[in-house]
């Protein structure tokens, strides 16, 4: 069977699907996956077969939406309105509006030369992250069943839509029409967030449960990982959407998060993603640049950090409670998740977030069992979801040729 996953340039979005591809080409199948052009490299990197497609988009084409700039500054929204848009006042929804047709400018950059190779190599599967909106149209096009992929906590599992819940993406819908196709949903949903974390299926979908294998990128083993002084290791990071999320005009959380647990009993270790000032760290932070979470995590007694789904599900999968910092709305919806769940808690925005805070927390999670023992329970009913070799054999009994 030939398979095609279809992206865009954000590794948080490819990473959760990787080990499907691996999967599906491990039991025979031709899988190829569809970047834009200039993380082609990237993708090759991990093993599978890319293919460059658009460009990367600029800032023009993307369109210059003033509404951007609330996603940037902390702020804790209705529980739930990712997948109900409908919870958000007007002024919210213009904001999330303003993102879809970003992805949707994105699409629109990948789609003549989608197309022109899916015409070519005729894929018997697509299978598309949540936001990779150019995966449905080239379905659309082509009649190939598509299946949506979702990309961990917080994955909103329906088409873009416009104001209202009730009323499509007219530009989403234009994408379509461009290429003589009329409108198509996925044809499943596959899914790597446990229940007790989901959001609400508004309107329902035909989900597909798949177990979460994280995926975090490629690294070799540090010797210093295996070393411990007897203390309790601690990870904290603001992950690549922590410094994209950051606003400007707002304070610098890691700086003080690592001041707040300066005089913590632990090994702080430091998972940054930009630049950092070393000489001013606390003398109990080492810094680890580069190190996959799914080999710091298992050492770690807590994972402080900025509410990405992949930091967030990783954690979770590992069985390591997590303390949360959002700094935009989507990251306060996934601390939420977690929260619900059990398996960590959220300081801020709408809560104290002062340092002593900060401290508390996280010296008692290093000690107290009940946030272990519920960790455990989560991890064990993900561990009896259907496994990517599993989804795999299930996606070629239904859709090979």
């Amino acid at each position: 069977m030939r398979v095609l996953f279809v992206t865009w340039a954000a590794p948080g979005h490819l990473y959760p699907m990787v080990p499907l591809a691996w999967a599906l080409q491990a039991a025979g199948h031709d899988v190829r996956v569809a970047v834009p052009a200039p993380v082609a490299d990237a993708v090759a990197g991990l093993g599978l077969s890319a293919v460059g497609v658009g460009h990367d988009v600029t800032t023009a084409e993307k369109g210059r939406r003033p509404e951007l700039a609330e996603w940037g500054r902390p702020a804790r929204w209705p529980a739930g309105w990712s997948s109900d848009l409908d919870l958000l006042d007007e002024h919210k929804r213009r904001v999330v509006r303003a993102l879809y047709e970003k992805q949707v400018a994105v699409a629109a950059a990948m789609l003549d030369d989608l197309v022109g190779f899916g015409r070519w190599w005729r894929p018997e599967l697509i299978v598309h992250d949540v936001l990779g909106l150019a995966g449905p149209v080239l379905g659309a096009v082509l009649g190939v069943p598509a299946v949506g992929h979702g990309w961990e906590v917080g994955s909103t599992l329906h088409s873009p839509t416009d104001l209202s819940m009730a009323d499509p993406l007219p530009s989403y819908r234009e994408l379509f029409a461009a290429y003589g196709a009329e409108p198509a949903e996925p044809v499943g949903w596959i899914d790597i967030c446990p229940p007790a974390m989901r959001l609400p299926d508004n309107p329902p979908v035909n989900r597909m449960d798949m177990r979460c294998v994280p995926y975090n990128g490629a690294a070799t083993h540090p010797q210093w990982l295996a070393r411990t002084d007897g203390r309790p290791r601690v990870c904290v990071s603001a992950g690549v959407a922590g410094s994209r999320y950051r606003d400007p005009n707002g304070p610098d959380v890691l700086t003080l998060t690592l001041d707040a647990l300066g005089d913590l009993d632990a090994e702080i270790v430091l998972a940054p993603s930009g630049a950092l000032d070393e000489s001013r760290l606390p003398p109990n932070v080492r810094v680890a640049r580069g190190v996959p979470f799914r080999m710091l995590l298992p050492t770690c007694a807590v994972a402080v950090h900025h509410g990405g789904a992949g930091t967030a599900l990783t954690a979770a999968v590992l069985g390591v409670p997590q303390v949360i910092l959002p700094p935009a709305p989507i990251c306060a919806e996934i601390g939420d998740r977690v929260t619900r769940a059990g398996v960590g808690t959220m300081i801020g925005p709408d809560g104290p977030d002062d340092t002593a805070v900060l401290f508390k927390t996280v010296e008692q999670m290093t000690t107290a069992p009940e946030w272990r023992e519920a960790c455990a329970r989560l991890r064990a009913g993900m561990a009896a979801y259907p496994s990517p070799s599993a989804m795999a054999e299930t996606l070629a009994d239904r859709w090979s040729a």
